[in-house]
């Protein structure tokens, strides 16, 4: 869940609501709300419009899902 978390921190660092965010990336607030539970990670075309979103770069947005992955693969190699 580590992209999630990162996207609300970064989020209400940039004082935005999740409804002001879904409508800068143009997808629904209800899409980014899964995505802050954890419960889905965002699509490749989502990535860059999250990144101009919240001021910050592609990579780190991509270092995000990157650990998620990692995280997620871990638990389940453990299961």
């Amino acid at each position: 869940m580590i992209f999630g978390s990162k996207l609300l921190e970064y989020r209400k660092k940039n004082n935005l609501s999740a409804q002001e965010l879904a409508e800068r990336c143009e997808v629904s607030r209800s899409y980014i709300t899964l995505i802050e539970n954890g419960k889905r990670l965002p699509g490749d075309k989502l990535l860059p419009k999250l990144a101009v979103a919240l001021n910050v770069k592609v990579e780190v947005i991509l270092n995000w899902y990157l650990e998620d992955i990692r995280e997620r693969m871990k638990k389940n190699l453990e299961l």
